[in-house]
């Protein structure tokens, strides 16, 4: 081969990593920026959603319901659900048990969207639930609130409602998500922002989204912060609580049961990283056959509890009562009980369920 061809080679494929070193920044910017876009979006479709709480029951929703003893129920994000689109999942809670109670495991292990951000795996929590990268303002989301429009002094344009934040990120079913904004955003797991885009999206109360970069004056921030009403530190107070966020996995494992019966059953395994059983649960799914109607949009898109089951459960006294055992043939229940103990000896004793 000639010197000519080999200079002629060489200069191609400088042109060719030329080329490439051009266009991955430009691809990596039109990606994040339709990343910040789709955030700012879910913030909108945040903010829709707790102006038509605010339309139906004349005030926003409770940062979360905690109850005299101190038993903490449910909060704002699933208190709005009914009007985003995952209005089905709200409709699948036990509102008279904890937030955290293993009949609400099966919906606040599922991830939203509108909570996320898009394009970003969040993974999940060590317990098992779905996490969010939103938290609210604390003066006007926290313990038992009942905000009110006109309680806004300082104009629905001059105070916040909910922002992204850096790190900690916490369950989205979580009773207590408020954080403090700040006066630096990026600065550190316990700040609101994120590092990829050098600021953060917040939702302002009149429904507006505005990004904040890093180089925001901690005037502007703090005048959000400081903006009324004040929530007292009694009202805002938060328990020293901090998830632990990882590649932990719902494993979804079929139980045998009559195929023409009602309902499909599985057992729900959540695995740790290293793939270890921490924690089971029975559900079901009733069946929506060619002709029947649905009660609900979405009704079988998730399965619903049926019972947990901890290393010491007596799991066929635990069942006996249930459809499952209604729905199985003996070699069949025999075949289920088999499973479950198999993966029931495998989980930590430290379970308290």
């Amino acid at each position: 081969m000639s010197r000519q061809l080999w200079r002629d080679l060489a200069v191609m494929m400088g042109i060719f990593l030329l080329l490439i070193a051009l266009l991955v920044p430009a691809i990596h910017r039109s990606r994040t920026a339709a990343r910040m876009s789709s955030a700012k979006n879910n913030l909108k479709q945040i903010g829709l959603a707790l102006h038509n709480y605010h339309d139906t029951f004349g005030c926003f929703p409770p940062g979360g319901v905690i109850r005299e003893d101190g038993t903490a129920m449910h909060g704002w994000m699933m208190s709005m659900m009914p009007f985003l689109d995952a209005h089905p999942f709200s409709m699948m809670i036990d509102y008279n048990r904890p937030w955290d109670s293993p009949e609400n495991v099966p919906v606040y292990q599922i991830q939203i969207p509108s909570y996320q951000i898009p394009g970003r795996d969040m993974s999940l929590a060590d317990d098992g639930y779905a996490v969010t990268v939103y938290q609210g303002n604390p003066n006007l989301l926290h313990r038992n609130s009942s905000i009110k429009l006109r309680q806004i002094r300082k104009g629905t344009a001059h105070n916040w409602l909910a922002g992204e934040v850096t790190g900690k990120y916490q369950p989205w079913g979580y009773p207590f998500n408020w954080r403090p904004l700040g006066t630096k955003l990026c600065d550190g797991p316990d700040s609101f922002g994120q590092h990829a885009w050098d600021g953060a999206h917040l939702l302002l109360v009149d429904g507006s989204e505005h990004f904040y970069s890093t180089e925001t004056a901690p005037e502007i921030l703090q005048a959000l912060a400081d903006a009324p009403p004040i929530a007292t530190g009694a009202q805002t107070a938060v328990p020293p609580r901090t998830f632990i966020i990882g590649e932990y996995e719902w494993e979804r494992i079929d139980l045998q049961s009559d195929p023409q019966g009602e309902n499909q059953y599985i057992v729900k395994v959540l695995r740790s990283p290293a793939g270890l059983p921490l924690k089971m649960s029975v559900c079901s799914k009733y069946i929506v056959r060619p002709g029947d109607e649905p009660e609900y949009k979405g009704k079988g898109a998730v399965f619903l509890f049926l019972a947990h089951i901890g290393p010491q459960t007596d799991i066929a006294s635990t069942l006996k009562d249930t459809t499952l055992r209604e729905e199985t043939t003996p070699k069949q229940w025999a075949a289920n009980m088999k499973l479950l103990k198999s993966i029931q000896q495998q989980l930590p004793q430290t379970d308290a369920q």
